[in-house]
């Protein structure tokens, strides 16, 4: 056929012609779009590290429940000039807390454990209190009346063979209030929710957790801190003395496994929460009683649900996070699950001042049209 016998186009093949142009015509401009975000965002962490005084700092954030982007700035360790990548494996600290509650609200969902129930009836050795009655939802918001840490007891460099055993810490000690009545923080309560998990599933703490959290979630890195145990991207982490840092004492954190003892990437943080909005984990509506904030005895309520700090910013998103404080490191986790949208932040550095504010606006820069 030649080019003037050459049939005209009917309106019915226009119409595919003009929809596949707009089609890409829309890809090349998301694609544009994502990779300008992208680069702002690139610049964002950047222009902020200095100003962080951290050695170093590892950095992963997801859009549309994909990871989008995650690398390291700095040196993972100071002595052998070693970079921070996205590979590079920090002390989660209290980051651990949601983790831990998710393999607790996992039990919960398939009637294991109840969240009303008196924490005797998976955990007999913990003694009652006559302060009153806890309960799991009392440990899981911070409103047990369980102390925090005291002393030196952060620097606790014993190795506890057990997560029962290590209750032996604080557990013959008075209540600090009455369970329900306020808020306050402790990592210990939260050993008690690790004992809960065990008793409940017939699994140890570590065993569950790789089972049913990190693997579903492609977590490749996560695991509880064991210091014996050869890691290649391990991070050293330091403590900031005047203008200089100082390598951090060592600790062994299983006197707080499910508060402050679980270690990973920042990517791996992201794809935890990528794995609850894919209810790859739990099912929504346990997702949702996590994220909702707690209820006091008096009916106030709390910025804290079941694992999550829990708030809702000016046009009325909803954002839960975490931050962490360890020994040598901080750490801060947040996520939007509206959007699919979520920030990881891991220094290798004590007392590091910022991180939420970076984590916000790189939150907000990745939920911005």
């Amino acid at each position: 056929m030649t080019p003037d016998s050459t049939p005209l186009p009917t309106l019915k093949t226009l119409r595919r012609s003009g929809s596949f142009f707009v089609l890409l015509l829309a890809a090349n401009c998301a694609y544009a779009q994502s990779t300008a975000s992208l680069a702002a965002i690139k610049q964002a962490v950047a222009t902020v590290f200095p100003s962080l005084q951290s050695p170093g700092l590892s950095v992963a954030v997801a859009a549309s429940n994909e990871v989008h982007w995650s690398d390291g700035f700095g040196l993972a360790n100071l002595e052998r000039k070693t970079p921070a990548t996205r590979a590079t494996i920090y002390r989660y600290a209290s980051i651990s807390k949601p983790i831990s509650a998710t393999a607790v609200m996992q039990l919960v969902e398939r009637g294991k454990v109840s969240l009303d129930a008196p924490i005797q009836r998976y955990v007999p050795a913990f003694p009652k209190k006559p302060e009153g009655e806890i309960t799991v939802r009392h440990l899981l918001t911070h409103t047990s009346g369980i102390r925090h840490y005291k002393d030196q007891e952060f620097l606790s460099h014993r190795r506890y063979k057990s997560v029962e055993e290590a209750l032996g810490i604080f557990k013959d000690d008075p209540l600090e209030f009455k369970p329900g009545a306020k808020y306050q923080y402790s990592s210990y309560g939260y050993n008690i929710l690790a004992a809960v998990a065990e008793k409940a599933s017939g699994k140890s703490f570590r065993e569950y957790l790789r089972e049913k959290i990190f693997q579903p979630a492609g977590m490749i890195a996560a695991d509880l801190e064991v210091l014996e145990e050869p890691l290649t991207n391990r991070c050293q982490q330091y403590i900031r003395e005047a203008d200089t840092f100082v390598i951090a004492p060592q600790v062994d954190l299983s006197c707080k496994w499910a508060g402050g003892g679980i270690a990973g990437t920042a990517e791996d943080l992201v794809r935890f929460c990528i794995a609850l909005d894919q209810e790859k984990l739990l099912q929504p509506r346990m997702i949702a009683q996590m994220y909702q904030p707690g209820v006091l005895a008096d009916g106030r309520r709390t910025d804290y649900g079941l694992g999550w700090r829990v708030r809702k910013d000016k046009p009325g998103r909803l954002w839960v996070g975490h931050s962490g404080g360890a020994t040598g490191g901080t750490t801060y986790l947040l996520h939007n699950p509206q959007g699919g949208v979520a920030v990881a932040l891991l220094s290798n550095a004590q007392e590091v001042k910022g991180l939420d504010e970076l984590a916000q606006r790189l939150g907000e820069m990745l939920l911005e049209p």
